[in-house]
């Protein structure tokens, strides 16, 4: 007889509990069975250590984190604290370009946020290769006080060393140091100007006033010493461009180096440019640089607010005013309007109904002048000067080099070949405008 068929139904259904819970440690063994279900069957499961519950996502639910990568990222954390050798010095603070093959994870992350970071570096401040140069210091750069001659302190600016010549040098700087403005007239007896030097104990120069110009807003100074001025003149041969980015740089009382970072904005202020950044208090006078380390231009005020001059423009005058000893151009008694920087609406009525592209917009005409008897008009746009159609800074530096033949008495021509398109009348005419030229001692 079989001895399974003398089983009890007791001992029948302890041997079903017993299959069940063989099967059920089967299962819990291939990771089958919940937490809840294990403890209804009385078992012990062997779950894997390292899935632990750390804190909980937006949605109020926990979250899983491996205890593992937490533990690399806490070590990562203080090495990154104490720098990757861990001696707390400057040297060990420098980021460690080689990943660590036991770290991999870790490094990983590392890297992308140093990349990250580095993009957004790049991104807010695209002159960071001009930047590091800047930490070589800038010799050029002075700082120049005028004060007048009852003690009183007029003002504090910056100044570019553009010249030098054995034991004597020329400073370009800002025309208000000799320039009251509150009365609009240059101060008689001119004030007292010094030059401070960016070296020890060197102490200041005696400033001598060269030149100053009301109507481009810089002055000329000259500066001597008993020893030779030693100063590498820097190069500027780049004209400033709409969209630029610069910095701007300038130095304070203290002689402390100072720079701001801006972008030549589009927008017109006469032959000025504009930049989006303001001037640090002292910063007129100051040079415009490039991402070349290049001088674009000098910074002034113009109705209180900071613009560019260019050094093309400042160039041009100092060589005539030392060639011949003024400055002259033609007098135009016209005042003018880019049709690039007009509306998109009037850009496309003009290029496509008047057949003009660029130009000029006649601003304003002085009454009685020669364009006036020519019948220029406001509103009236000139597309052409002999043939030349710019922008205004890029116009008036063509004028200038007209006003240096004149002065040199090289004057090829004695007036200007205007195309001039008529907007209300819709009509087109060449008008020769005579040249009469504007002349400043």
């Amino acid at each position: 007889m079989d001895d399974s068929a003398s089983d009890s139904p007791g001992d029948q259904d302890s041997s079903r509990s017993r299959g069940r819970g063989r099967a059920a440690a089967a299962a819990a063994t291939d990771g089958r069975v919940t937490r809840s279900r294990a403890k209804e069957l009385g078992l012990e499961l062997r779950l894997a250590p390292w899935p632990e519950f750390v804190g909980r996502n937006r949605k109020g639910k926990k979250r899983r984190v491996d205890q593992e990568l937490e533990q690399q990222h806490k070590e990562f954390r203080m090495e990154e604290s104490v720098g990757s050798v861990g001696d707390g010095s400057l040297v060990s603070t420098i980021d460690d370009t080689q990943p660590d093959s036991r770290n991999s994870v870790t490094n990983k992350r590392h890297h992308v946020r140093v990349s990250n970071r580095n993009k957004q570096t790049r991104r807010e401040n695209p002159n960071a290769p001009c930047v590091k140069l800047l930490s070589a210091g800038v010799p050029w750069l002075v700082h120049v006080s005028s004060t007048a001659l009852d003690g009183k302190e007029i003002l504090r600016c910056s100044g570019i060393i553009i010249r030098q010549e054995k034991q004597e040098a020329w400073i370009l700087t800002s025309h208000r140091v000799g320039f009251c403005a509150q009365e609009k007239i240059i101060y008689n007896p001119m004030p007292k100007l010094a030059v401070h030097m960016n070296k020890p104990n060197e102490g200041f120069y005696e400033g001598k006033l060269l030149y100053l110009s009301e109507r481009y807003l810089f002055a000329l100074l000259s500066i001597k010493g008993e020893s030779t001025i030693e100063v590498e003149v820097p190069h500027d041969d780049s004209r400033p461009w709409y969209g630029n980015d610069v910095l701007i740089l300038a130095r304070d009382k203290e002689l402390c180096l100072k720079h701001r970072h801006g972008t030549i904005m589009w927008q017109e202020r006469n032959f000025f440019l504009s930049p989006s950044c303001k001037l640090w208090p002292g910063g007129i006078g100051g040079p415009v640089i490039n991402h070349a380390f290049k001088i674009l231009g000098m910074a002034c005020n113009y109705d209180h607010d900071p613009v560019i001059l260019s050094i093309t423009m400042i160039r041009r005058c100092i060589e005539m005013w030392a060639t011949t000893g003024s400055i002259a151009r033609p007098g135009l008694s016209m005042r003018f309007r880019t049709v690039d920087f007009l509306d998109i609406a009037h850009q496309e009525r003009l290029r496509y109904k008047h057949k003009v592209n660029n130009g000029f917009i006649v601003h304003e005409v002085t009454i009685h002048s020669p364009a006036e008897k020519c019948g220029i008009r406001h509103g009236n746009v000139i597309t052409s000067f002999n043939g030349v159609s710019c922008y205004l800074p890029e116009f008036e530096d063509f004028l200038l080099d007209i006003g240096l033949e004149y002065l040199k008495g090289r004057r090829q021509t004695d007036h200007f070949k205007l195309e001039v398109c008529d907007i209300v009348r819709e009509a087109k005419r060449t008008i020769i405008l005579p040249l009469s030229f504007v002349q400043w001692h």
